[in-house]
């Protein structure tokens, strides 16, 4: 039985902290500490802590100035990610963002 290659990702699955140490998200107490502030979103699969890679994505910060193109590429990315809103998380965003209620 030889190896074969995993399937390419589409970010959407969970991976344990070693293995978003291994891809550059940072040091795994660095990781940590943001699961623990609530900056990372994580969940326990038997004994370990897992995140979702799209989730680590969206810690990264910019080190230049980013054009209207790919800010609006990550808001695609995190809203096709996200959960489908309530009636009323739609309102209240609607709200805070000065949209029509």
């Amino acid at each position: 039985m030889g190896y074969t290659t995993p399937p390419k990702s589409n970010l959407s699955h969970y991976i344990s902290l070693t293995e978003a140490v291994q891809l550059g998200y940072g040091a795994y107490q660095t990781l940590r500490r943001y699961i623990a502030d609530g900056r990372l979103p994580a969940v326990k699969v038997g004994g370990r802590v897992k995140v979702l890679r799209t989730d680590l994505d969206a810690l990264a910060v910019p080190t230049r100035a980013s054009g209207f193109e790919s800010i609006e590429s990550a808001v695609e990315r995190i809203v096709a990610s996200a959960p489908p809103l309530s009636d009323e998380q739609v309102r209240r965003l609607r709200a805070l963002l000065g949209g029509a209620k």
